[in-house]
């Protein structure tokens, strides 16, 4: 049997999945309402769930036609794991959330969501690549792990925890670090899958799969997000100005990395669910309790972020400067319902043709088109708008000759009489630095 009919006949999620990336797209496309801010998770589903059928197609078995209640573990353990790397973000502010959905409820579900994908991702990226062959039987010389060699990697993992606390502005990159060494120490003492492990056995494969499925997963993460509407952006310091995506370029580096701490942490909480522990009633306490801890500290972590790293909710067309109450439902019933849908149709038709068609005065729709450019401009939202516009920033192209450091002291004090947010001096560097490019208004 070749490699290709292994699998035989598409499985059904392979279908699931194209129509779930493929309706993801056309809802971005189309700017459909709501939808648009949210394309990111169906996409990336839909996306994954190609990924695994393509694996089943080449190797006869996938992680989700062979262990669906595996893949459900990952999804699971992701959350709490990513949410570690959010509330070490809390201090570091290496990026920001911008466009987040405005409802509590729906903004919990999407991140939960969102992130439920992180180790299954870097899981399945690697998957493929074995399924592929890459790596299959990937033989190196076999390391010793002496004891002195074991204190050293519990002391950087030691490190990893504390130095980017300690010292945000040059030690984030330990950040990684954080569940990958320990653990690793943990797995290997007891006898878990282990890269310690497979190095005192001369055996590579998992490790190379690992870091090139990672940053294969990374690429396509970062690809998706720069398309999306409710998204991430870095401001790692000293890494701003060359970037792929919103990422800087350095950044992808991380990306392997991460797959090695998803593999380590997963490693480290999957047998508190494994069947054998669950036959216990010691076994199934402790998993409770790790749930419920794991519970708590994502709630916390989530409510903070949305506190001190989501930087923007999506604008509305009633937060538009210059618009009537009314206003928004004349604009609507003219199938504009949203800030982008203005500007796109301003832009295209022009103002005389809008107003004459929505009744809407041109002097009153000319200072919203205005605003509705800046408020999309990289996800700043219509209260940064607003502000920028209070220092005499009137759109785009004069963003682009503002100094970042003498606006962003600018800012302060309106936000401040404004009862809003003063934007960080990171987030108005991302808005000029963009404005930089075309002087237009970029996403």
């Amino acid at each position: 049997m070749t490699r290709a009919s292994a699998g035989g006949r598409w499985r059904w999620w392979a279908w699931a999945g194209a129509i779930l990336l493929a309706g993801g797209v056309v809802c971005l496309a189309r700017d459909v309402e709501r939808w648009n801010a949210v394309w990111y998770v169906p996409a990336w589903y839909g996306y994954l769930l190609i990924l695994d059928a393509v694996i089943h197609r080449v190797a006869g078995r996938s992680p989700l036609s062979g262990s669906p209640r595996g893949v459900i573990g990952w999804m699971l353990w992701s959350v709490p794991f990513w949410f570690l790397s959010e509330a070490y973000n809390l201090r570091l502010q290496n990026w920001y959330y911008v466009f987040a959905l405005r409802s509590p409820a729906a903004a919990a579900l999407f991140g939960v969501a969102a992130f439920a994908t992180v180790i299954p991702a870097c899981f399945l990226h690697a998957e493929a690549l074995r399924a592929l062959g890459a790596w299959r039987d990937g033989r190196c010389r076999p390391r010793a792990v002496t004891p002195a060699a074991e204190r050293a990697v519990l002391l950087l993992g030691l490190a990893s925890i504390a130095a980017p606390l300690l010292w945000p502005r040059h030690a984030f990159a330990l950040v990684w670090g954080a569940t990958l060494w320990i653990p690793e120490v943990v797995n290997r003492r007891a006898g878990r899958p282990s890269l310690l492990a497979d190095a005192e056995e001369g055996r590579c494969g998992r490790l190379l799969r690992l870091l090139a499925g990672g940053l294969w997963a990374g690429a396509v993460w970062e690809g998706f997000n720069f398309f999306a509407r409710c998204k991430w952006i870095y401001t790692v310091p000293g890494f701003e100005d060359w970037k792929l995506f919103e990422m800087p370029l350095a950044g992808f580096g991380g990306f392997p990395v991460l797959a090695l701490a998803a593999f380590g942490f997963h490693s480290l909480v999957a047998p508190l669910s494994s069947p054998s522990a669950l036959r216990s009633f010691r076994g199934r306490v402790r998993l409770v309790a790790a749930a419920a801890a794991a519970a708590a500290f994502t709630a916390m972590t989530h409510r903070a972020v949305l506190d001190r790293t989501v930087a923007s909710r999506r604008p509305l067309l009633s937060e538009l400067r210059g618009l009537a109450p009314d206003d928004a439902s004349r604009l609507r019933d003219r199938g504009v319902p949203t800030p982008e849908r203005l500007h796109r149709t301003a832009s295209d038709e022009g103002l005389s043709r809008l107003s004459g068609q929505t009744g809407i005065p041109a002097e009153r729709l000319a200072p919203a088109v205005r605003h509705a450019a800046l408020a999309l401009h990289k996800g700043m939202g219509a209260p940064a708008a607003a502000l920028l516009e209070a220092a005499g920033i009137r759109g785009v192209p004069d963003l682009a000759g503002a100094s970042p450091e003498a606006l962003a002291g600018r800012l302060h004090p309106l936000a401040l009489r404004a009862g809003v947010r003063p934007p960080r001096a990171a987030e108005v560097k991302v808005w000029v630095r963009a404005a930089r490019v075309s002087g237009q208004p970029r996403r």
